[in-house]
């Protein structure tokens, strides 16, 4: 082994930190490393959302930050700069930028920072002065289960993605379901930790999905919609901007245009085969190898490359 791969909160069951993950998995797989879960708040793997193969062996922040040597390298989500892991951590420092909201001040001290999307990307530069890359996440639409054609599914179906501040997206759905009236019966999605595999089943029950997340660095549940062959519907989360094409492969609107979102819904109900084309063509989006776990490993070896110097 060359050294061991730091993966600051790699349980963590969300998509972000399993982005993360796979980054250890890439240093373990393609380059050496020993892979090794940082845990922030005594979080484990068994939780059940997403599965880790390889399992990474865990330990805690005191652990890692007393035993780290030159020869390691440190991956951290933007979420956990208040740690200052960039003036207390020896080794290379890796942050995949993932979102512009979830931290107030950035730790500048790493040694590479990668954006999730072109937002977050000019996001970096504007407000930090740092020029990154652009890697986008990706999706394992080839192991998703089987869902049934659009045509098949029930037409005035709508499954409504909820994501953010609980209060908030409560107050816009109630709002959401008086603006569309009966036309459609608007289902949440499923509450809590749930393992993703019952998520995008449960995406693909449905000709419809609304997205109400306002705000986000890309939004892999929107793309997950797609691509389990759903009309995507609701806001673009700002770094849907990267992937979403309204009128194209989705009718989407920006925050805070609730109302334009139930006119989405009430077109969308009243003009099927313009729904199921804009369906078609966002599968084809959310297909494509841009998003492929293949597309993101290369791409990340060779940012790993550059900075170990292979």
């Amino acid at each position: 082994m060359t050294g061991r791969a730091f993966v600051v909160g790699a349980h963590i069951p969300n998509g972000g930190t399993f982005m993360a993950y796979h980054l250890g998995r890439i240093l373990q797989l393609d380059f050496g490393f020993q892979g090794v879960a940082v845990a922030v708040g005594g979080e484990a793997a068994d939780h059940g959302v997403f599965a880790y193969d390889p399992p990474f062996p865990s330990i805690g922040v005191a652990e890692m930050e007393s035993t780290i040597t030159d020869d390691d390298l440190l991956i951290a989500n933007p979420s956990f700069s208040p740690f200052f892991f960039g003036l207390k951590c020896r080794g290379r420092k890796v942050m995949y930028v993932q979102d512009f909201k979830t931290f107030s001040l950035l730790d500048c001290r790493f040694d590479l920072y990668v954006s999730v999307s072109e937002v977050v990307r000019r996001f970096l530069s504007c407000t930090w002065g740092i020029d990154t890359a652009v890697i986008p996440p990706f999706i394992q639409a080839a192991g998703f289960p089987p869902a049934p054609p659009w045509r098949e599914r029930p037409a005035d179906s709508v499954l409504v993605l909820m994501k953010g501040d609980p209060a908030h997206q409560g107050f816009m759905l109630d709002r959401l379901r008086q603006l569309v009236g009966a036309a459609a019966a608007l289902v949440p999605g499923p509450a809590g930790k749930v393992p993703r595999h019952e998520l995008v089943e449960c995406m693909g029950r449905y000709r419809h999905v609304v997205t109400l997340s306002v705000a986000e660095g890309f939004g892999l549940m929107p793309l997950e919609a797609m691509a389990m062959g759903a009309t995507l519907l609701g806001f673009d989360g700002i770094g849907g901007r990267d992937y979403m094409r309204s009128g194209v492969n989705c009718a989407v609107v920006a925050y805070p245009d609730l109302e334009g979102v139930a006119e989405s819904i009430l077109a969308a109900l009243r003009a099927p085969d313009e729904a199921e084309a804009l369906a078609m063509v966002g599968w084809a989006t959310a297909t494509a190898p841009l998003y492929t776990q293949e597309r993101f490993r290369a791409d990340w070896s060779g940012q790993f490359a550059r900075i170990l110097g292979r």
